[in-house]
């Protein structure tokens, strides 16, 4: 009796505990989670689908064999094979030669490929940011079309602007979680401060995102993709980066950077990571003499960390992100005889000191009621110190100063608070519901009162409608109140239509929404060279946005290519500018603009053919002139800057070493400024911002298997400055001409990269 027991018992365990299915990728042997994973039994009784955990397993339970299996996934051809006997196998993927459709999650109901979503999502991959050299989110946008660039030399940032729209318009987010920094909460962020080391890819959705991600989306958001997981059990990289600052180059000169990166899939249910990276920026001494620099040295310290928790059908993850970051700007050196006639020379010194943390904390999965949640909980500390002192350059001693402006402290405390679920009502709607809360506070001695609160309360659906075959309906509503400015109602709609030969039409209306931040309502400073007041009287911006693209896919040859053309139209009422203060002539204020608007087109190329893949666009971006057009109704409505974009990667694979081409132009920038006339006269002139080409080479190559090196010429064509016949509307910028780059820079980056199984 007994061994008849065993014998059932050792007969029925495979079913019992499950037959595991391995995937594995052909070429490196990497394990590969998220496959789907789809099975049938001969007998036809039933059928599955599972998807592959983060050890690349799928385990089937209580199925009975033979089973017929298919697979999907974005990165790999498909699989499909008859599994006769219940034992546990191994599969290897091959991956696909050509994937132009890349694999996206912002605002998507659930992760999918690009061509499937009803947004138009622009993706920068792993791959890209290390053929670049890319630290930093400024250099990995350095050449992405509908973004320029800005830079302020006095206080050490990098801003940018998307389809004509400043920064204060632009989210950034990391893993859906709004970048906190000095300008507020996730608008207008200073990219330097962004670090990319374990960042996955960048998803860049241009257009309002209100609906999902709340106010300060109206020109689009920009999401930092994560890694969560490792597809080796322990992988462990070490980086070190030598780059040339123009000519400049030293231990005291140039740029020194210092990675590593460790992830360690702990157990079957754990994964852990932990990462720290060290940027020194020794400063650019251009035209200045002596101690001044015309870039600020710039130090910062990185670091993140993330633990993750897999049980069945659901992940848990805390995150850790700390920036600190050290900004020295040296004045020059003066005389200062003592009574015994002896030179201490001291100067003026300024200091920028930057703490930023983040803590988040976010679960995903599947519950009974629900195909999909997400819920997250986020805690932002920001800490800005700007300090002034006079030291002896002799003895080294510093002393504070103490003018008004001199000293001061600002910081920023955010709790987020957020979450979906989505439910499939059916074979043709998919619903999601959501919410989001944010209590911001600001503090620091250019506040008023010295500290001020903002709160953000809303919730928002979506709803996926399948219209027949080829035609998708996503309308969506947000309703947010806020504690300064009452309740608004955000819609937005989108339409994808598919055609044969997979050509999509989208279209996409949204309506945008902006709060004037805690600093354009509240923000004093007074100094020597500044009179800036914020205006309590502020009113949002509000805009609406509407936008088309066409894309099509085709093959010639043994070459795969696709095509897009993209059209876009932005107005903005009341939107929020800086001005001369009508009570006193000798300040500035925040005040709201009557309307704003621009209108784009764009054509964009991608093509893969054996070694080589290209990418080629061209925008044509035309701004609203911002005068009051019943006065000045004789004065071009817009005015238009082109721009262009190339990348080129050729694999040569004889030497193992892939070369990279990396190519934008920016076009002049033209505006209307008042002007006085040799009779004292006002009148309206224009004035120019110079356009200028940027181009990057690099060549990378991997060597005995665990080393990467990446090679490069950054700004080949020694682009410094360019001229600037107007007036700028930055605070710290403007003059005769604009910041680009300190110069041609060549660099060297060396990878170390373990892999263990």
């Amino acid at each position: 009796m007994r061994s008849a027991i065993t014998l059932i018992f050792i007969l029925t365990c495979p079913t019992i505990f499950g037959q595991k299915i391995t995937l594995r990728d052909q070429n490196t042997g990497d394990l590969i989670d998220g496959v789907a994973f789809m099975f049938q039994p001969l007998n036809g009784a039933y059928s599955g689908q599972m998807v592959s955990n983060t050890l690349g397993v799928v385990e089937l339970k209580a199925v009975d064999f033979p089973i017929v299996i298919k697979t999907q996934h974005v990165g790999y051809q498909s699989y499909s094979d008859t599994l006769k006997t219940s034992t546990d196998y191994l599969i290897h993927l091959v991956p696909k030669k050509v994937q132009l459709n890349d694999f996206i999650v912002t605002g998507q109901f659930n992760p999918q490929s690009a061509e499937q979503s009803v947004f138009t999502v622009k993706v920068i991959e792993r791959e890209e940011i290390k053929a670049r050299g890319a630290v930093n989110l400024s250099e990995a946008l350095s050449n992405t079309l509908n973004i320029r660039a800005s830079q302020d030399l006095a206080i050490g940032s990098s801003g940018i602007s998307m389809q004509g729209i400043s920064g204060q318009n632009v989210k950034i987010l990391l893993d859906g979680v709004p970048l906190v920094n000095r300008n507020g909460n996730g608008n207008a962020a200073d990219l330097s401060q962004i670090n990319l080391n374990n960042i996955e890819r960048i998803e860049i959705v241009e257009g309002p995102m209100a609906v999902n991600y709340g106010a300060n989306a109206l020109a689009g958001v920009i999401n930092l993709i994560s890694y969560k997981d490792a597809q080796n059990t322990t992988e462990i990289s070490v980086g070190i980066q030598e780059e040339t600052v123009g000519s400049e180059f030293g231990p005291d000169e140039g740029k020194h950077i210092q990675s590593i990166d460790v992830r360690q899939q702990i157990a079957k249910q754990w994964f852990g990571q932990i990462g720290v990276l060290h940027n020194d920026f020794m400063g650019f001494q251009g035209n200045q003499t002596g101690r001044p620099k015309e870039w600020n040295p710039k130090e910062q310290y990185q670091g993140n960390a993330l633990l993750r928790f897999s049980p069945e059908n659901h992940s848990i993850y805390y995150r850790l992100d700390y920036l600190d970051e050290t900004i020295n700007d040296l004045g020059k050196s003066n005389n200062n005889y003592l009574p015994s006639g002896e030179n201490q020379p001291f100067a003026i010194d300024e200091q920028y000191l930057t703490q930023r943390a983040i803590h988040h904390i976010q679960a995903e999965g599947k519950l009974p009621f629900l195909s999909r949640y997400n819920a997250f909980a986020s805690y932002s500390d920001f800490e800005r110190i700007k300090r002034k002192v006079s030291k002896n350059l002799v003895t080294g001693e510093e002393q504070l100063t103490t003018a008004d402006g001199d000293q001061d402290v600002s910081t920023y405390n955010v709790w987020e608070f957020g979450g979906a679920g989505y439910l499939s009502i059916s074979d043709k709607i998919d619903l999601q519901t959501g919410y989001n809360l944010s209590f911001e506070k600001v503090g620091g001695g250019r506040i008023q009162e010295g500290e001020q609160e903002i709160n953000d309360l809303a919730i928002y659906s979506s709803l996926e409608w399948k219209v027949g075959e080829n035609i998708l309906v996503r309308p969506g509503l947000r309703l947010a109140s806020n504690s300064a400015f009452g309740t608004q109602l955000i819609p937005s709609a989108q339409i994808k239509k598919s055609f044969e030969g997979n050509a999509d039409l989208r279209l996409s209306y949204g309506r945008g929404y902006r709060a004037p931040s805690v600093r354009e309502l509240y923000f004093e400073f007074v100094d020597s060279n500044h009179r800036i007041f914020g205006n309590e009287n502020l009113t949002p911006e509000f805009s609406h946005h509407l936008s088309s693209n066409f894309t099509k896919p085709y093959e010639v040859g043994n070459a795969k290519s696709e095509a897009a053309f993209n059209l876009f139209y932005n107005t903005i009422d009341d939107q929020i500018g800086i001005a001369q203060s009508a009570s006193d002539a000798t300040a500035t204020t925040y005040v709201n603009i009557d309307k704003y608007k621009t209108l784009g087109l764009g054509v964009n190329q991608k093509m893969e053919w054996e070694k080589l893949t290209t990418s080629f666009g061209i925008s044509y971006v035309g701004r609203y002139n911002r005068l009051d057009e019943n006065q000045q109704n004789d004065l071009n409505k817009f005015f238009y800057t082109p721009e262009l974009n190339g990348n080129v990667q050729y694999d040569w694979a004889a030497i193992g070493t892939k070369i990279n081409v990396f190519y934008k132009y920016t076009g002049a920038l033209r505006n209307y400024i008042f002007s006085e006339n040799a009779a004292g006269e006002q009148e309206v002139t224009i004035g120019e911002v110079e356009g200028y080409h940027w181009l990057d080479l690099t060549l990378s190559k991997t060597f005995f298997t665990h080393f990467d090196m990446v090679l490069g010429v950054r700004n080949l064509l020694d682009i410094q400055r360019i001229n600037n016949s107007g007036v700028s509307g930055g605070t710290h910028s403007g003059g005769a001409s604009v910041p680009v780059s300190y110069g041609r820079s060549y660099f060297i980056k060396l990878n170390y990269n373990l892999k263990l199984k």
